[in-house]
């Protein structure tokens, strides 16, 4: 539910295209390897994969994919990980106007 309001939310710029959404960790790693998106966001928490897991596992193959955790966990531990292990940004869920620039600067840097 919360992927379909997000993609809504991020089609509203113009020019940004929404490529695929994943219900799962899994299916994100598949939907990255074959969409190689330009932006991909993660939450940490999905099913089969979590987020991190998900990070980990993008980054050691790309490098160039912009990746935003956009989560509700948002302890400075799980920040710290997610940093680490590779995302260019961390942001909670409340943070939606954030992430609309993030994913709209990225388009003009295109």
């Amino acid at each position: 539910m919360f992927s379909k309001l997000l993609s809504r939310t991020l089609s509203v710029i113009v020019g940004f295209k929404v490529v695929g959404t994943a219900a799962n960790g899994v299916r994100a790693i598949e939907l990255t390897r074959e969409l190689k998106p330009d932006v991909l966001v993660l939450d940490i928490t999905m099913p089969f994969k979590d987020g991190i897991e998900v990070l980990k596992e993008i980054r050691a193959e790309d490098s160039s994919t912009v990746i935003v955790m956009f989560t509700a966990d948002t302890s400075p531990p799980t920040r710290r990980i997610c940093l680490e292990a590779g995302a260019d940004y961390f942001l909670n869920k409340s943070q939606i106007l954030e992430l609309l620039e993030i994913c709209n600067l990225q388009l003009l840097a295109l």
